[in-house]
């Protein structure tokens, strides 16, 4: 399962969260969604795409060249 970064459309929180590819509800801000100023609504959160991000092991054995 890959990890997906979504960002809160109100408080501009970022969050990774392990999602499976073919889930496609938007999570809740952990932040908002306890906010009583949010007048109650939950926020969810959208996926948004890094584009320097890169796929990496701990020990380098993936043979990217930094």
């Amino acid at each position: 399962m890959p990890f997906y970064t979504f960002k809160c459309r109100t408080c501009n929180l970022e969050q990774e969260e392990m999602r499976s590819v073919g889930d496609v509800t938007e999570p809740l801000c952990s932040v908002c969604c306890y906010n009583p100023e949010a007048d109650g609504k939950y926020e969810r959160m959208k996926k948004i795409f890094k584009p320097n991000a890169k796929p990496a092991s701990k020990d380098g054995s993936w043979g990217f060249s930094k």
